[in-house]
């Protein structure tokens, strides 16, 4: 396109730094610039706009130029400089579109709102500056003929200002979007919090607002209790049956022990008759003459030694029988820890009952397991005032420590378990929850079956079976409600009674 010629006004007049001034700027530390992209076809336009703002400051800011004389290099030159602060964008180039097809390109596939873009035509008829304004996202039209150097000046300093403002508003969004970060973690941990205590609430207010309901809820505890304890008595059976086992085996394990050490012993001795014969075959075997002189019974009883040697394959039975004993005494190690959760359940019973402070053993509980975890798991406490109850204590800490064990192992890495005690007239009630992994629906009826474990692949499977056994012991009471992927509760119930408080 053909440059536009205008009269020189006193508004266009040039004006230069001198040398001795440019000399000494030199020297001096380089201020920071604005990137200013100039986008024209025409070489004069270029030159012309690099002299008008050659001297261009802003808040100690000076520009950078850089130049693309076609829309597919201004394209580029936006890839290349995604912080230009503003652009010079010519509409008529290779096209009579390129300039808006580059502003486009700026806003829809650059994705770049930051950018100022300054349009300026030569040929305004071409580009109707009502059009452009309605359909693209510029920032200001001008005609070429209508930009004075002061004028010049004018839009570039809107222009950067604007910028200015942009990248300010984008620093105090992203420090609004920390901020709300950190906001929406705290009002998750409220929420948590908030959460459990209307939990705590619901279960006051129905308890105060529907006797009837509390009725109900305690003939559904008695039978429930019933059933329990008709349990309880099944496994009080199997106590027994093992209990008069467990000497059995224990005399099993110290004849097999014994045997092993008789098998060791006469491994020792028929090593050393084997060796003292060897010694004797080699003493006569090097004297070949010897032999007239030998009576037949010897040379029968030599070949008798050497026949015994390749039918007892004596090197297999000194290779083999280590191993034996080795692979025997592990088995003997396998019975004594059958042996060792036998008794640890036997042995419930035999820890008297005396009054103990329930809130006091839960924390000793949580104080001896927590280190063992990660420190992002927190621990949420709620202990009411209690009265203290008859439990064979060390038994009861051991149960609520596997149960608050396995709170933890449901959460890895993060999340909250959350331990409160309540009472009334009738019962002590303590709720421990987690939320974590849950318990799938199918392993619901399978939770305290011994050795049984879902998370804990390598465990052992006894921490809740053995917790159960022992609240069971102490008249108590549990029960596991748990939503997959959501976390599980474990309520326990001690009944209180008169007798108790006094």
């Amino acid at each position: 396109m053909n440059i536009v010629n205008k009269k020189t006004t006193k508004d266009d007049t040039l004006l230069f730094a001198e040398e001795s001034s440019l000399s000494l700027m030199e020297t001096k530390k380089k201020p920071p610039k604005f990137k200013l992209l100039i986008v024209d076809d025409e070489n004069e336009i270029h030159v012309m706009t690099r002299l008008v703002l050659s001297d261009y400051s802003y808040n100690g800011y000076t520009l950078e130029f850089l130049s693309a004389y076609s829309g597919e290099e201004a394209k580029q030159l936006v890839k290349d400089h995604p912080d230009a602060a503003c652009m010079l964008l010519d509409v008529v180039m290779e096209t009579n579109e390129a300039g808006l097809e580059v502003a486009r390109f700026i806003r829809e596939d650059e994705k770049n709102d930051k950018l100022r873009i300054i349009l300026r035509t030569g040929q305004p008829g071409k580009a109707p500056e009502k059009n452009i304004i309605l359909n693209y996202d510029i920032n200001d039209y001008k005609e070429k003929t209508e930009l004075t150097t002061q004028k010049l000046f004018t839009t570039i300093t809107t222009a950067l200002r604007s910028y200015i403002h942009l990248i300010d508003l984008e620093k105090k969004t992203r420090e609004i979007a920390d901020k709300n970060l950190k906001l929406n973690e705290e009002i998750a941990r409220r929420i948590v919090a908030e959460s459990n205590l209307t939990k705590y609430n619901r279960s006051l207010e129905k308890m105060i607002d529907n006797k009837s309901a509390r009725l109900k809820t305690a003939i559904l505890a008695l039978k429930i209790k019933e059933k329990e304890l008709q349990e309880a008595h099944k496994y009080a059976a199997v106590g027994d049956v093992s209990s008069i086992n467990l000497g059995r085996l224990n005399d099993s394990g110290d004849r097999l022990k014994e045997n092993l050490n008789l098998m060791d012993r006469y491994r020792a001795d028929m090593t050393l008759l084997l060796e003292k014969y060897e010694t004797l075959q080699n003493l006569i075997t090097p004297h070949p003459n010897a032999s007239n002189d030998l009576s037949g019974k010897a040379h029968d009883t030599l070949n008798d030694i050497a026949r015994l040697k390749k039918n007892i394959a004596l090197d297999e039975i000194l290779t083999k029988y280590p191993e034996i004993i080795k692979d025997s005494t592990e088995g003997i190690e396998q019975i004594s820890k059958a042996i060792n959760d036998i008794q640890c359940f036997i042995s419930i019973q035999d820890e008297p009952l005396r009054k103990a402070d329930i809130n006091s053993l839960l924390k000793e509980a949580v104080s001896e397991i927590k280190s063992a975890f990660s420190s992002k798991i927190g621990i949420q406490t709620d202990f009411a005032d209690i009265p203290k109850l008859r439990v064979a204590e060390m038994n009861m800490k051991k149960a609520f420590r596997e149960i608050i064990k396995n709170a933890f192992e449901a959460m890895p890495s993060k999340g909250i378990v959350s331990i409160s005690t309540s009472c009334d007239d009738s019962a002590v009630t303590i709720l421990i929850s987690d939320i974590g992994y849950g318990i799938a629906p199918e392993y619901m009826n399978s939770v305290f079956r011994p050795y049984f474990s879902v998370h804990k692949p390598h465990g052992k499977g006894l921490g809740l079976s053995f917790a159960r056994s022992a609240i069971l012991s102490c008249n108590g009471t549990i029960q596991v409600t748990s939503t997959k992927n959501e976390g599980t509760n474990i309520t326990i119930i001690f009944p209180v009674r008169p007798a108790e408080d006094n």
